[in-house]
């Protein structure tokens, strides 16, 4: 026990901002952590669990665990089951016994034994070269603090909501819901500031494979529920802060979204009134960027680029049919995100059908510039994308 206290004694006053908006980008420095999984597949780092108790005991004193998710090739050298001091961002966490964290490491030295940890760790507090160091990972000048109270609230408002609204009948949100619509879990925030939110006042047609589905318009005054403007705020609120820290939800686990049977009311309008893929015209200089680009053309082996590439025909039986249009794909989504997720998808939204993409640091590069030039050329209009809107409402047989 004593190491134990020892341990958080020591951990750096940052790190107990759990719950802090901002604190992604928040560097922790020489934390204490023990390596309890490291998996290698073909000589690379795969996978690497951090706990904060040594989970060589059968029953540790700290159920706090940290996911490696950038950084993994720094624990090339490090055996398992043995203490090291990191340098992270703790980019998510999930608050439940213990706390489960997702970061990014830029920094792992290998000590072997906590105490030898602690004693490199006070080693390292007064060197030159170590504050010098820390000096390259400052605060971010938008960092907020911790609103604990309000958080918590504003999550369990969420969760009534997405209740009511009987999202979970189409989509998988926090681990339970159906699947015959995308899942809306995902670690890390995903979207641009506000897409999400104007998505749910107005939802377009973002995947031209799906013939037999297409979300409600919930704030139309005949849509069943009907969503306020507050309302949907605080949804999307909800969706987009569950990626960054989530409370328990054992009771929401009890929602009966199986006997919803909005799937069958959904599709049966649907198919009543379909909604055709209207896609953008893509100018002859980015048409040409795309035929160039290896890494885009390795995309669009699945996913559709305005009227550039046209999607597979629509059917149930495409694989690709939650493959939405990349145009629009890549004007909604963070950027870091998207460069992440391309690389291990099923990591930042679970159960994603999307198969990882390695890209070397130029391939990133390459992708992150030709997504700024897209939108650049969106907001200068060279470039109009089309959202056809979904206007159905409930219909009487």
């Amino acid at each position: 026990m004593f190491r134990l206290l020892l341990l958080f004694l020591l951990m750096p006053l940052t790190a107990f901002a759990l719950v802090s908006e901002g604190r992604p980008g928040i560097a922790t420095f020489n934390h204490p952590l023990f390596l309890d999984v490291k998996k290698v597949e073909n000589g690379q780092v795969t996978q690497v669990r951090l706990a904060y108790g040594d989970t060589r005991d059968d029953s540790p004193d700290c159920l706090n665990t940290v996911d490696v998710f950038l950084g993994l090739e720094h624990f090339a050298p490090v055996a398992e089951k043995s203490w090291v001091l990191v340098d992270y961002e703790l980019q998510s966490i999930l608050i439940n016994q213990g706390f489960f964290g997702d970061a990014d490491v830029f920094r792992v030295r290998d000590c072997g034994e906590l105490d030898d940890c602690v004693a490199l760790r006070e080693k390292l507090e007064n060197d030159p070269l170590e504050l010098a160091k820390r000096a390259e990972h400052a605060t971010p000048k938008n960092t907020k603090k911790a609103r604990f109270n309000e958080i918590d609230e504003e999550l369990e408002i969420g969760r009534k909501l997405v209740k009511a609204a009987r999202c979970r009948a189409c989509h998988q949100i926090e681990g339970f819901g159906a699947e015959h619509a995308p899942g809306l879990t995902w670690k890390r925030y995903k979207y641009v500031d506000g897409w999400l939110e104007d998505y749910l006042r107005n939802p377009y047609r973002l995947r031209p494979a799906i013939d037999d589905l297409m979300m409600l318009q919930y704030t139309s005054a005949n849509a069943v529920p009907n969503l306020q403007e507050v309302e949907v705020e605080a949804i999307a609120d909800f969706l987009e802060r569950v990626a960054k820290a989530k409370t328990p939800d054992i009771d929401f686990r009890g929602e009966v979204w199986q006997n919803y049977d909005c799937f069958a009311c959904h599709t049966s309008n649907y198919k009543k009134r379909p909604l055709a893929f209207i896609p953008t015209k893509v100018p002859a200089e980015m048409r040409a960027e795309l035929k160039t680009n290896a890494t885009l053309q390795t995309c669009l082996s699945c996913h559709s680029f305005g009227d550039y590439r046209q999607a597979e025909p629509a059917g149930s039986d495409n694989p690709n049919r939650f493959a939405p249009d990349l145009l629009l794909a890549l004007e909604r989504q963070d950027l870091d995100f998207l460069i992440n997720f391309v690389q291990r998808p099923d990591y930042l939204q679970p159960g994603s059908q999307m198969p990882p993409i390695p890209l070397d640091a130029a391939q990133q590069e390459q992708l992150r510039q030709f997504v700024i030039e897209l939108r650049r050329q969106i907001e200068a209009g060279t470039i109009q994308p089309v959202y056809n809107y979904y206007r159905m409402e409930k219909i009487s047989d």
